[in-house]
């Protein structure tokens, strides 16, 4: 090994004759001074003769390299710090569709930062924090939080209902369902109901027809609601069994690199069924990516319900339609109770009575109704 090594050597060029017996290369004059190169071997023989100022050849060249390159490395140790930065910070926060936006979601995402200085940081995975979404804002039919570059963007698919509030048509509010009057509050338009009157599907609630003394009619677009007493039958066939997927406890971590989307090297995950949860850690323009993946063993699990799971189930969706629909302060459930629940071949037939205070005015322009 000391062979190996190889040093830059400088003496006095007084000891020229010295050198003469001992295995040097490179002998050059400088000056006073005498240049060459030797091995550790023949260094340790020269020192124990004379002092001899001398350099490993190996750190010479790495100080030349930094020397030549400092500026370049510097420069591209700062990108890289950039980039990794920038795959892990977050400078805002978008709205796939800005039409979807919502002020109350952003303060809720508050609670996953992290800020350190000027950047904030995710403190949580995203799976989580979608997974947190979802159970919150279940009003929508799709909600989503996905990372590119240094924004978070909000994917949003909204429950479509065809609705007339925000309709600037002329029109009148018609009753979208039977129920008896409890109270009612009229911006704009005649009112054509009283409290505690039964009134059936289809008739008209709120005019929009404004009669002057000459006879003459003005339409306009009413506006108002009508809270009414609602009964119904609601009706479930919910499955007796259930097949679904979950993790057995097993998992597998590991990192893995990716170039233009392809996986370099074999996979540590030798689960047959298994869900994959990944991190990117390290992302060069979406060209190379690092990533933390960690692989759970997952099974197919059958869930047996008794009759109490499919009731309990039936008035929870009862619930959940009625907070989805529910657009005024005054709206409530009365009561959801049983009625009968058979077992009707591999799924349990429920029926539900409820009663409710929901507005049933429903807005319809005078060009559809006519």
């Amino acid at each position: 090994m000391n062979r190996i090594k190889k040093f830059h050597c400088y003496l006095d060029k007084s000891n020229l004759e010295l050198l003469s017996k001992f295995k040097i290369y490179n002998l050059k004059v400088i000056d006073d001074y005498l240049s060459f190169y030797c091995d550790k071997f023949t260094l340790d023989q020269l020192s124990t003769i004379i002092e001899v100022e001398y350099e490993e050849v190996l750190v010479i060249k790495i100080k030349r390299f930094f020397r030549k390159y400092l500026i370049s490395i510097l420069g591209i140790c700062l990108i890289i710090l950039a980039l990794v930065n920038q795959s892990k910070s977050i400078v805002g926060v978008r709205f796939t569709n800005s039409d979807t936006y919502n002020e109350e979601i952003l303060n809720y995402l508050d609670k996953y930062y992290k800020k350190i200085g000027p950047f904030s940081y995710l403190n949580s995975d995203l799976t989580i924090i979608n997974t947190d979404l979802r159970k919150t804002f279940y009003q929508y039919e799709w909600i989503g939080i996905r990372k590119n570059g240094a924004y978070l963007y909000i994917d949003i698919k909204e429950i479509k209902n065809i609705s007339y509030e925000n309709d600037p048509r002329e029109g009148s509010y018609y009753a979208k369902i039977d129920g008896i009057i409890k109270r009612y509050h009229v911006e704009k338009g005649i009112i054509l109901i009283q409290e505690e009157q039964y009134i059936a599907k289809g008739e008209k609630l709120i005019s929009g027809e404004i009669p002057y003394q000459n006879g003459e009619i003005k339409n306009i677009r009413a506006k108002g609601y009508v809270i009414a007493e609602v009964l119904q039958y609601k009706e479930f066939y919910i499955p007796k069994e259930n097949l679904s997927i979950i993790k057995t406890g097993k998992i597998v971590r590991g990192t893995e690199l990716y170039v233009f989307g392809i996986r370099f090297g074999k996979s540590k995950n030798k689960f047959q069924e298994f869900e994959k949860e990944e991190k990117i850690t390290f992302n060069l323009f979406n060209i190379i990516q690092k990533k933390e993946v960690d692989y759970y063993e997952t099974k197919y699990v059958k869930d047996i319900y008794y009759e109490a799971d499919a009731i309990e189930y039936a008035k929870s969706m009862v619930l959940k339609e009625f907070k989805l629909n529910k657009v005024n302060p005054f709206e409530k459930i009365i009561f959801n109770e049983l009625v009968k629940i058979e077992l009707d071949g591999n799924n349990y037939y429920v029926k539900l009575i409820v009663k409710t205070y929901e507005n049933i005015a429903e807005f319809i322009p005078d060009e559809i109704r006519q």
